[in-house]
């Protein structure tokens, strides 16, 4: 069963939902930029099989709310420490996607003793290889510009939500028609709700701003906090993937001696949309391996 819950913590009203249960640990999980908890719909139920796991709505993302912030990786990471205190969760492994994938590594370089051990699944980090595509690269930029591209980005989440939704998984997947209905159903609502909120259109574009400087102005600091990780590490990439390209993730274990690449076949940037069963497996088997030591 998957439950919904909320909580304040941070000075942030944070909903996420979970299922599974369990004394040891629980997955936590976050989400990419733009989104919310339901890009991991389909993992929830695989994954509580084996242990308690959350899908965390980002403070300013999906149903949290939004306070006054900067929204950096390093402040969301910050949020993220808060929310865990307050529901009185220890440690936990950490899995994220995109921005989720980079602020889970500022997380468990900042809480080492917090994270039992982290699956960054094609994270934000900066790009020295081939660019991912010109309509990527402008939709990443957008919201970093002043004026014309704030205006350009508000208008584009007025949008039918339909368009959006469509839109991104053609950007994001290998075969947009493996999203489930049920899935696709609840990020067409979140769309919907963002186009209404000023303060998550706020929020979303402050941490678009800090995610382009992540990966250009602030490039070597960034690598920095991949090799600050002192905990077992993972990095799961789509082949195909045409956002965040997996010649990164080559870059990334260079990095982080110890770390591994896990690289699934005919997938783009969201594994968790496209192959949940292959991801939850994925991950099952990596968290068995770091808790029992098997995993450096």
């Amino acid at each position: 069963m998957i439950a919904e819950r909320s909580v304040v913590a941070g000075g942030a009203e944070l909903r996420w939902v979970e299922s599974g249960e369990g004394p040891g640990p629980p997955f936590l999980l976050l989400h990419g930029i733009g989104w919310c908890r339901d890009h991991w719909n389909d993992v929830l139920g695989p994954l509580g099989e084996h242990r308690r796991t959350i899908a965390l709505d980002l403070p300013g993302f999906g149903r949290s709310s939004a306070p006054p912030g900067p929204y950096s990786p390093a402040w969301l990471a910050g949020g993220v420490r808060s929310f865990l205190d307050a529901i009185g969760v220890e440690r936990a492994i950490v899995a994220g996607n995109s921005l989720g994938g980079l602020v889970g590594l500022h997380f468990a370089a900042a809480w080492p003793e917090r994270t039992v051990a982290l699956a960054a699944l094609a994270p934000t980090l900066p790009n020295d290889g081939p660019p991912p595509s010109i309509k990527t690269t402008l939709v990443f930029t957008l919201g970093a510009l002043p004026g014309v591209g704030v205006a350009l980005m508000r208008a584009a989440w007025r949008r039918p939500p339909e368009a959006q939704v469509a839109e991104s998984v053609a950007r994001n997947m290998v075969d947009p028609s493996r999203l489930s209905a049920g899935t696709r159903a609840l990020l067409e609502d979140h769309a919907r709700r963002r186009g209404r909120s000023p303060d998550l259109q706020r929020a979303n574009l402050l941490a678009q701003r800090h995610m382009l400087s992540a990966v250009t102005a602030r490039r070597l600091q960034t690598w920095d906090v991949v090799r600050a990780v002192r905990v077992p590490a993972a990095f799961i990439w789509g082949k195909e993937d045409r956002a965040v390209p997996v010649g990164i993730g080559h870059r990334a274990v260079a990095e982080l001696p110890g770390a591994h690449l896990i690289v699934l076949d005919d997938c783009g940037h969201n594994p968790q949309l496209e192959h949940p069963g292959e991801l939850a497996r994925a991950l099952v088997s990596f968290a068995r391996a770091a808790e029992a030591g098997g995993v450096s």
